[in-house]
């Protein structure tokens, strides 16, 4: 086996199959920890990036046409300062979540509108961008992700002029499908439906409103332009301090997820950790390569070949310390391999043979070197003489 033979893979073939390998497994690693959060970001749950029907992506970017600014938070120690909070619950959020919600939006200044669920929806089977809107959610479930801030009673009428209670200068909407109103004696009435029930409505003294329909800014309802104007007015007006400055939480819609010791290899503080692990393994490895070179296999026991028979009888003759014995044998082969591609009488030998040969015209002399091949005290002095009487094999063209 020739040592091309031995390796059926060449370098880069192998340096590529390491490099994919990483990669998968980096990819591996990214989904493990981040899977569950990118699946909740692409369901249809309404969220600020959701583009179904009942998401809120076209109400981010109404805001930013009309030069005002949407900031996305999932924590509630990075938010501005100043600007309108909106927290967008959806039919799984639970009471205790929402408290959480609530308790992290606490501010003094700072308005927060509550825009509550209505739907039970399901991406399309065969359309899965579209988005197929099978019931209402029922209104015990929105009353109890309600409760935490106040105890209200949800109802849906059919869709009907919306009256404007307050002062705010909010243009009317234009509902799209059954109103959904809630019902509180601590909630104070800003816009009412036809039938006399809050569709939004403020808790006194918390700078909370809550918005009963969603239909009015999501996706869906935003089609309108009556109900785009009236949203955009709307927002300006519960937060007249800082007009088009939104702020959407993420922690309902998406949630936190569950920290994992993956998650912390990618994120501060640890992902500097992680990227100087990575930068040693590469240099170790590079290091080894450079010092070590490719893998030494260990030979046969019994290699194959004349070569090395050759070599093995020769490492036996070493050993035995009788190597220096060989040069007459050596000298005897050359001379009669010589007699025969000469074709000299077989007459010849012993030393008439070996002066016929030395008469031959020749630069190197044989009687010489054969004289030293059966003479050498050493190794090194029989190689010498064996090679000289090689030459000379090679002049004669023997």
């Amino acid at each position: 086996m020739t040592a091309t033979s031995a390796n059926p893979f060449r370098t880069r073939t192998v340096l590529i199959l390491i490099a994919a390998g990483v990669i998968f497994a980096l990819g591996f690693l990214l989904v493990s920890a981040y899977g569950d959060r990118v699946d909740r970001q692409r369901s249809n749950i309404p969220s600020p990036t959701s583009r179904f029907a009942t998401g809120y992506y076209g109400l981010t970017r109404l805001i930013e046409l009309s030069g005002g600014s949407v900031t996305l938070s999932a924590d509630a120690m990075n938010r501005p300062a100043r600007g309108i909070l909106i927290l967008t619950p959806h039919r799984a959020t639970t009471r205790e979540q929402m408290a959480a919600a609530l308790e992290d939006a606490a501010s003094e200044t700072a308005p927060v509108l509550i825009v509550l669920p209505k739907w039970i929806s399901f991406p399309q089977p065969q359309r899965p961008t579209r988005e197929q809107r099978t019931a209402y959610l029922p209104t015990e479930r929105i009353e109890e992700i309600l409760a935490p801030l106040a105890a209200a009673r949800v109802a849906r009428e059919k869709p009907g002029k919306l009256d404007v209670t307050t002062s705010l200068p909010i243009p009317d909407f234009k509902p799209v499908d059954a109103i959904q109103t809630i019902t509180g004696a601590k909630i104070y009435p800003l816009i009412k439906s036809a039938g006399g029930a809050t569709v939004l409505g403020e808790v006194p003294g918390t700078h909370t409103y809550i918005l009963s329909d969603p239909d009015l800014l999501n996706n869906r309802g935003l089609a309108q332009r009556a109900n785009a104007r009236a949203a955009i007015a709307m927002l300006a007006a519960l937060d007249p301090d800082a007009p088009g400055t939104v702020i959407f939480d993420t922690m309902l819609p998406f949630g936190a997820g569950d920290r994992n010791v993956t998650q912390l290899m990618f994120e501060p503080p640890f992902a500097g950790v992680s990227v100087a692990l990575a930068i040693a393994a590469l240099l170790a490895g590079f290091a080894t390569l450079m010092r070590f070179g490719p893998v030494r296999r260990e030979p046969r026991g019994i290699p194959l070949g004349k070569a090395a028979l050759i070599e093995n009888i020769v490492s036996l003759a070493r050993r035995a310390k009788r190597t220096r014995e060989g040069g007459g044998a050596y000298a005897d082969a050359i001379r009669d391999w010589a007699a025969r591609r000469l074709a000299l009488p077989r007459t010849l030998k012993g030393e008439a043979l070996d002066t016929h040969l030395d008469a031959l015209k020749t630069t190197t002399p044989y009687a010489e070197w054969a004289t030293r091949v059966r003479t050498a005290t050493s190794e090194a002095d029989l190689l010498h003489a064996a090679q000289k009487l090689d030459d000379w094999r090679k002049e004669v063209k023997a």
